[in-house]
């Protein structure tokens, strides 16, 4: 490396398949020169040496907020049109902030193929990116600037270093520069993709990140085995202060990383090596998914918590200034109305009770302001809310009854006056508009309702639709749920003659019913349900409907295995009494609303005989209307097959996790010690597990299915 000051990402560019790894390693030649100054200068290897014992201290931030960094892209271009060549998308760099924040925030689906040997390393960084809503002006920003340049191609870091950076760069004690570029000449010979600075080393103009525009974000035209946006988050690991993870050379035994919890390796990896893959621990292997080393993204996906606590400590250390600025963030108030549930499309009454989502977008708690809106541009109405809506939280909120004539609408809600204030600082989301179709289609029945299939088949108003006229719902007269009736409906998916292959659909549609007075509405039915085989099965669709039918808003699905309530069997299915299970689905957009139907579907694939039983809607007074009141909970994959990560806000009171099954049974417990946790359900059957969450005054249960 000629500046001394950078740390180089230089992956293999594999202009043709003949490369050796001997010719790879040689091609980090800032990890050449760094480690060449490392042994050659004995004051900077103590001072090196005593920044990183320094950078190791136990990190006690690492539970408190968020830091948010304010990111600002640099595209530089030959005035080629957006989207062209390397004048990237808005849209690729919003994927790249998409997966920094997916990458430092312990939201790696490649988490789930970390060794279970490095799984308690795992580090949720509570770092996150976002594009800079004001510029170095206090103007506001896109946080993406573009600059047409004379010259195509950047041949040297010199050029990029001397030329380019000092005429774009803003302030790095407020923003983290990235520079998109089209690198030519000796960069493209020697491989490189990209670099980044280190902290506490160089110029203030010259810090930030490079790379090469087609290894930044997830969408685009993007190199081969870097399109998951993991080159630049392995740069940003430089610009926190983390080295790679072998160190400064090709040897065990070095100082490696300096950090503890990485294994001693001895060279890079490249590609996606099989575990365990042993240049220097037997014992652990290489921790070739880490993303400091340079496998591909695909096969990389963990920092440790060594790692987090460098770059946490990074923050508080040389670096410490531009936590102050993260309100570039975000405005001070920004409150933006996310969705219009209802009305949507169709409706098939004249009255009926808009639903809109708000989110607080700012950096400040809204603890008020007004709603108004508008049926086709009409007299405003106007209702108060207030509440306490925390930074990027969301909530629904229900408007008064609303009438509208036969025909076609528009309807336009706004939030504004937030907590006393004229408006907030980014009006352009505050105000959504949707069209919707209005007819009357009569009233609805009063809810809640019950049906056990016990009396005549088909329930009053309810209907079939069996558009092949062959197999469908009928009444079952040999059990009921949990043996408790003799009568349910079911669908023998078995009495076809050939199989459907999916193809065939059967809906048993409910009444549409009046939800005024149901609150928190709860949807509830019993299901028993055995496969036939892995390949011979079938699927059920649970959907509601505020338009008498015209459209379908799917609310639950299970299929196979996680449908089943019963081993496979080759024979027509009759549940016993422990051969049922019951699912409750909350539909708190529901609430009130005059005329909603319901529609069971049935999709076969020659699989075995499905009931149901016991279909109810009710108020469940225990549904959580607002969301912010729980704490922040992320469990992922869901459904799952495999690992499950449990990740956990990090002002949570938990000690304790649990998993139980749907009778009740607690099938795995452990305690919490870090903001992640995650559960292998190797030994776990399909279906539907509760999580509970507990501490000693607080506790939540969320769900997850298990699915293969």
């Amino acid at each position: 490396m000629k500046n001394t000051n950078q740390l180089f990402l230089v992956f293999a560019f594999l202009i043709s398949t003949n490369f050796i790894w001997a010719q790879q390693t040689e091609w980090c030649s800032s990890g050449k020169s760094l480690a060449a100054k490392f042994k050659n200068d004995p004051a900077f290897h103590q001072a090196l040496i005593a920044q990183m014992n320094q950078l190791q201290q136990p990190d006690n931030s690492r539970a408190a907020a968020t830091v948010y960094i304010p990111v600002v892209f640099h595209v530089v271009h030959n005035g080629d049109a957006i989207g062209t060549g390397e004048n990237i998308t808005d849209a690729q760099c919003i994927s790249q902030i998409d997966a920094l924040n997916k990458i430092y925030n312990f939201q790696d689906p490649n988490i789930l193929n970390v060794p279970a040997v490095f799984q308690p390393l795992i580090a949720d960084c509570n770092v996150k990116f976002c594009l800079a809503k004001f510029d170095e002006n206090g103007n506001p920003t896109s946080g993406i600037v573009r600059h047409l340049m004379t010259q195509a191609t950047w041949d040297t870091e010199n050029d990029i270093d001397q030329t380019l950076k000092p005429a774009t760069t803003w302030d790095n004690t407020l923003y983290l520069n990235i520079w998109s570029v089209r690198m030519g000449g000796q960069l493209v010979t020697d491989g490189v993709l990209a670099y980044a600075t280190f902290p506490g080393f160089g110029p203030a103009d010259q810090d930030g990140v490079v790379a090469r525009y087609n290894t930044i974000g997830t969408t685009g035209s993007l190199l081969t085995g870097y399109n998951k946006g993991k080159t630049v988050a392995h740069e940003v690991g430089h610009w926190f202060g983390l080295f790679h993870t072998w160190g400064f050379d090709a040897s065990c035994g070095d100082v490696g990383d300096f950090i503890a919890d990485t294994p001693d390796q001895a060279d890079l990896n490249f590609g996606c090596p099989t575990f365990p893959h042993v240049s220097c621990t037997a014992a652990t292997g290489d921790m070739f998914m880490n993303y400091m080393d340079y496998t591909n993204d695909a096969c990389s996906g963990m920092f440790t918590l060594g790692q987090a606590t460098v770059m946490r400590n990074t923050l508080n250390g040389s670096r410490s200034i531009i936590k102050t600025a993260s309100t570039q963030c975000y405005y001070n108030l920004d409150v933006a109305v996310k969705k219009i549930i209802l009305p949507a499309d169709s409706i098939c009454s004249l009255n009926f009770l808009p639903v809109i989502t708000i989110k607080n977008e700012g950096g400040t708690t809204i603890v008020s302001g007004n709603i108004y809106w508008q049926i086709d541009g009409g007299t405003a109405q106007q209702m108060a809310w207030n509440g306490s809506l925390g930074m990027q939280a969301e909530e629904l909120v229900t408007l008064p009854t609303q009438n509208a004539p036969t025909g076609t609408h528009t309807f336009t809600v706004t939030f504004t006056e937030i907590n006393s204030t004229p408006g907030d600082g980014f009006l352009s989301n505050n105000s959504k508009t949707d069209t919707f179709f209005a007819y009357n289609g009569g009233a609805g029945t009063p809810a809640p309702f019950s049906e056990g299939f016990e009396s005549s088949f088909l329930p009053i108003n309810w209907s079939i639709v069996n558009k092949n006229n062959d197999v469908t719902w009928v009444q079952n007269f040999l059990t009921g749920g949990y043996s408790n009736s003799a009568q349910s409906t079911s669908m023998n998916n078995l009495a076809h003659t050939t199989n459907p292959n999916f193809n065939k659909r059967d809906a048993l549609i409910t009444d549409a019913y009046d939800l005024t007075g149901i609150t928190k509405p709860e949807l509830k039915f019993d299901v028993a349900y055995a496969q036939y085989s892995a390949t011979r099965t079938d699927s059920l669709n649970v959907y509601y409907s505020v338009d008498c039918g015209s459209n379908w808003i799917k609310v639950w699905n299970a299929r196979g295995n996680t449908l089943a309530t019963a081993p496979n069997q080759t024979t027509p299915f009759t549940p016993d009494n422990t051969q049922w299970k019951t699912v409750a689905v909350g539909l708190l957009p529901l609430a009130n609303q005059p005329k909603v139907s319901f529609k069971f579907e049935n999709v076969s694939g020659w699989g075995n005989v499905l009931y149901l039983d016991n279909i109810n809607l009710q108020n469940n007074p225990s549904l959580s209307v607002n969301e912010i009141h729980k704490t922040l909970v992320k469990i992922f994959p869901n459904p799952a097959s495999g690992l499950i990560a449990v990740r956990l806000s990090a002002n949570h009171s938990f000690k304790k996790i649990s998993l139980y099954n749907l009778v009740g049974e607690m099938i795995y417990e452990t305690s919490i010690t870090d903001n992640a946790t995650i559960i292998s359900t190797e030994n776990f059957a399909n279906g539907l597990y509760f999580i509970h969450l507990n501490g000693a005054t607080e506790s939540q249960t969320e769900k997850i299915l298990i699915q293969r």
